[in-house]
């Protein structure tokens, strides 16, 4: 019994979609959702034009809401990050879903004078954080200049702002790669 509980274990680790494969596959090929112009808006009420938040650079969406500890946990360190590789043209961006208490929530953000921009899901969880393809919060998602999504985490403990903090030097480094193809591109086409 033991042996068989063994090998469905090894086979259930080797089909994983979480293989080191699978997860390179995800980063390059998975476009972003769409999302209207009417679903985010900034702490002011302004709209979001989504693409115009990662057309200069990478960037991390943290979907979180008040009630949510490990959230605001994981919030401290995306304030640093953004500060830290804001030069870079990465951002952050934390997307709130809570529905209601926007003065509370417009009051906590102000509070701790966090470095990233906030801005409110109308829809709540059913909105963008569902469009990702998430349920709970936090929420973290990385996406590419070019419109696709570089990788995708749920939850947060303590720690994990490490794993993390590596990732976004990679995904930095991979969007230079792809403006320099870009840009070659460009050259390419004017010779033409």
């Amino acid at each position: 019994m033991i042996f068989k509980l063994s090998i469905m274990f090894i086979f259930s680790i080797l089909l994983s979609s979480d293989t080191p494969e699978a997860i390179e596959e995800n980063r390059k090929y998975q476009l972003i959702p769409s999302i209207g112009d009417k679903e985010l808006v900034f702490l002011d009420g302004k709209s979001v034009n989504f693409s115009d938040l990662y057309k200069d650079g990478p960037l991390l969406l943290s979907f979180w809401f008040l009630g949510c500890g490990p959230c605001v946990a994981e919030m401290k360190h995306l304030s640093k990050f953004n500060a830290k590789y804001n030069d870079t043209g990465f951002k952050v961006i934390s997307v709130n879903t809570d529905t209601r208490n926007k003065g509370k929530v417009k009051s906590f953000f102000k509070k701790k004078k966090y470095t990233f921009d906030m801005v409110f899901d109308l829809n709540g969880k059913n909105g963008v954080l569902k469009k990702f393809g998430g349920s709970s919060c936090p929420y973290t998602v990385l996406v590419n200049t070019d419109g696709t999504i570089y990788s995708k985490h749920l939850g947060y403990e303590r720690g994990d702002e490490i794993m993390l903090e590596k990732e976004i030097n990679e995904l930095i480094k991979y969007n230079k790669s792809i403006s320099s193809l870009d840009s070659i591109n460009q050259v390419d086409k004017t010779k033409k």
